[in-house]
């Protein structure tokens, strides 16, 4: 999944629709007037009409159509400590539909918020899970406990089905709401409308697709309270005293209609930080360095420091640890029981050379027993090739499709191989049958019925045929020429590779090699390859680690061999079996990969997609050939060559807001002055430079809630730190408030990989 540009995405304030929920009354007259005069008929004039008209808008319930994704994620749990949740909604004017009587600004208000609380905060949701309780609109809106303070919605304005129908409803300590709720201005720099123009989808359960969003986001990061969090959408209507500080003297909780709810858990020292997996994929060992021996090879690292020891049966052992191999338990043909040396596709380093006698073609092979290397100086097999011409043919024979198209092509190219040399074995008829490409076995059968060549001769010679059929029987013969002698059965497969009848046999070999190339790609790319065979040992692959490989070209073949060698039954099979593979080579379509890399971590369930893309020297990106899932927790990835630097990023770039794990803001371009649009300001010091976010830009109390715009509020100081003429906007803070994506970067080096 190579790399994209930027977010192609526009912020806007708000969008503000022509008419707000409610009823209007509607009068309509019509007058004709010339030069200011009415110059209606009399009878012909209209009576005006009166009509009212009612714009309906969502109130109590939102509908789960309307709700593109929500950050963080539902259920998720991670290090969210620096992050403001948020929700997109799908309809781009929907925060601003409803009117509310306490702002009287021409700009109108937001008539929802976003509120955040931990466990024990609610009483309808104590353990914080995103629970609310279900009342009717009409037990939300009733006088009933003196306690609770009321939304004030007058019930005769709304229809009984409105009245009977059930909502979500939370109840909030009225000292928590004063610390919560934003300031009628602070609710505008948290909701905002963006317009997608190009569609991404991201692992985050943020889906980009095109058209006009609005996102409400929260004003409260989590902190360091580890433990779950509950987020509401809640409805503002009705609380027109409560939004300027007015309460009733005996309340002490305020009722709010929840139109969505979720769930998340900070856990910082969880499964999932991204920040802290990514650095760690690549760190060194403790106690190891940075210059220490890169530990990111697919391979199995022994378990002592080799120190200075001489023997040499151990370091026998450590080169084959370090050319990737593994040891298996091998039982030999006579009984004994020993050890062999495995290595699968996957090798830490370039794949060495053959050794000498290897048939490098393996086209002799027939068994697995042919794949064997035998190290004569220490008495061990290495079962590498084997076990791949092994798997090969077994994944062949377990497939019908592709084992009945091979045995099908085999038959069909010897039966057109015997016929030819039917052809050769009778110089009389080989003289006047003309084998063509491509017939089948019965179409030359019919080429070898008695040649009749001598009549059609005769009747050129005779005017009249019946008459020269009745001549004496003692005219003289017709001379004829001796026949040669016929040809050898060596001499008849000699000239199957020959002129057009090698021709012939290889236009019957691409007429019937029918899905035999595709399977051999996919076979290629390890499609179907069980887990063990490519990671021998669990202990190569521990868990959060990354690990980068080479492909063995040897290794591949001979799986290869092995599944091409199904149906290979006889010595014809055998002579044709280069003429039929040949077809087949031609007709694949997929590039062999070169490279590739595994990923074990937490991350990979977390980011179903994300960007992970390797690069050559000139940084030109590679493609990606596979990407798979071979476990929950693994990414198996492979290039077509091999990568001199790979990043890994984090997904939802663009998409979620907040400030860097370490509490800063990556500030962005708003000027052309200053870059591209949205991009961040190269040698821009992070915000802000003394201290952070958390440290200087939260209100006085302990609930982490963000301080917009009194006094010491970020959006002046971001005004200031970017040199801004005038305030930043609500699409302006929006862009700075962007969380900057993390990546990795592993970068090769001659000494190792460094990141």
């Amino acid at each position: 999944m190579a790399t994209g540009p930027d977010l192609d995405i526009t912020f806007y304030d708000y969008l503000a629709p022509r008419l707000t929920a409610g009823k209007y009354q509607v009068h309509a007259k019509q007058e004709l007037k010339q030069g200011g005069a009415d110059i209606t008929t009399p009878g012909a004039r209209i009576d005006p009409v009166d009509a009212q008209l009612e714009v309906r808008a969502v109130q109590f319930v939102l509908d789960e159509s309307s709700v593109q994704a929500v950050y963080p994620p539902r259920a998720s749990s991670g290090n969210y400590r620096t992050v403001l949740p948020h929700i997109t909604l799908t309809r781009s004017i929907l925060p601003w539909e409803r009117e509310v009587r306490w702002s009287s600004r021409a700009v109108r208000a937001p008539w929802m918020a976003l509120l955040m609380f931990q466990a024990g905060e609610l009483p309808d949701d104590p353990e914080g899970i995103g629970i609310a309780t279900s009342r009717t609109v009409t037990e939300l809106c009733e006088p009933g406990d003196p306690a609770v303070q009321l939304p004030a919605i007058s019930l005769s304005g709304l229809d009984p089905k409105t009245r009977d129908s059930t909502c979500r409803t939370i109840d909030v300590p009225i000292d928590l709401f004063r610390a919560l709720i934003p300031r009628e201005e602070e609710l505008d720099y948290l909701t905002h409308v963006r317009d997608v123009y190009e569609p991404r989808t991201r692992a985050d359960g943020e889906v980009l697709t095109p058209g006009s969003f609005a996102v409400v986001t929260g004003n409260r990061f989590p902190l360091d309270v580890i433990g779950p969090r509950s987020v509401h959408l809640v409805s503002l209507e009705g609380h027109d005293a409560p939004l300027k500080g007015e309460f009733t003297a005996c309340a002490t909780h305020l009722r709010l209609a929840a139109l969505w709810s979720w769930s998340f858990t900070h856990d910082p020292t969880g499964h999932l930080d991204p920040y802290s997996l990514l650095r760690q994929l690549a760190a060194p060992r403790p106690g190891e360095s940075p210059a220490d021996a890169e530990r990111l090879a697919l391979r199995l690292e022994p378990a002592t420091d080799p120190g200075t020891s001489s023997d040499a049966d151990e370091q026998y052992a450590r080169e084959r640890l370090r050319l990737g191999y593994v040891p298996l338990p091998q039982r030999l043909l006579s009984g004994e029981l020993s050890y062999a040396w495995y290595r699968g596709p996957c090798t830490p380093v370039t794949a060495q050379d053959l050794p000498a006698g290897y048939d490098e073609d393996q086209r002799t092979q027939t068994t697995a027993d042919h794949a064997l290397i035998y190290d004569k100086d220490y008495g061990l097999y290495d079962v590498s090739y084997a076990t791949a011409w092994t798997l090969g043919r077994t994944l062949a024979l377990a497939d019908p499709d592709y084992s009945a198209d091979l045995v099908r092509a085999r038959r069909e190219l010897s039966n057109q191989a015997v016929a030819l040399m039917a052809l050769a074995a009778d110089p009389a008829r080989a003289r006047t049958a003309t084998p063509r490409a491509g017939r089948s076995h019965a179409d030359t059968e019919t080429e070898l019925r008695p040649n009749l060549g001598w009549l059609r001769t005769l009747a050129a010679d005779s005017r009249d045929l019946p008459r020269a059929l009745a001549a004496p029987q003692s005219r003289a013969p017709m001379p004829t020429e001796p026949p040669p002698a016929p040809l050898s059965r060596a001499d008849r497969r000699l000239l199957l590779g020959t002129g057009a009848r090698q021709a012939a046999l290889r236009r019957t070999a691409d007429c019937r090699t029918a899905g035999l190339p595709a399977w051999l790609d996919r076979a290629a790319a390890l499609h179907g390859i069980p887990f063990g065979y490519l990671v021998p040992d669990p202990r190569m692959l521990p868990p959060e680690s990354l690990r980068l490989f080479r492909l063995d070209p040897g290794w591949i073949n001979a799986l290869l061999n092995g599944a091409r060698g199904v149906g290979l039954h006889t010595g014809l099979d055998q002579l044709l079996d280069a003429t039929l593979h040949a077809a087949i080579g031609a007709r694949r379509t997929t590039a062999t990969p070169a490279a590739g890399l595994l990923l074990r971590s937490a991350l990979v369930p977390a980011w179903p997609e994300f960007d992970l893309v390797g690069y050559t020297a000139d940084g030109r990106p590679l493609a990606e050939l596979r990407r798979d899932h071979p476990a929950p927790d693994v990414l198996f990835l492979l290039f077509e060559d091999v990568p001199d630097t790979i990043v890994i990023r984090e997904p939802g770039e663009g998409i979620h807001f907040g400030t860097t794990p370490e509490g800063k803001i990556s500030l962005r371009a708003l000027v052309p002055d200053d870059g591209d649009l949205g991009a961040p300001i190269e040698g821009r010091e992070a915000f802000p430079t003394d201290g952070t976010v958390l440290t200087r830009h939260l209100r006085p109390n302990p609930h982490g809630v963000l301080n917009l715009l009194e006094d010491g509020g970020i959006v002046t100081a971001l005004t200031t730190a970017l040199n801004h003429p005038r305030r930043l906007t609500a699409s302006e803070f929006a862009i700075e408030m962007i969380n900057s994506p993390l990546e990795q970067k592993l970068v090769h080096t001659p000494g190792g990989c460094s990141a």
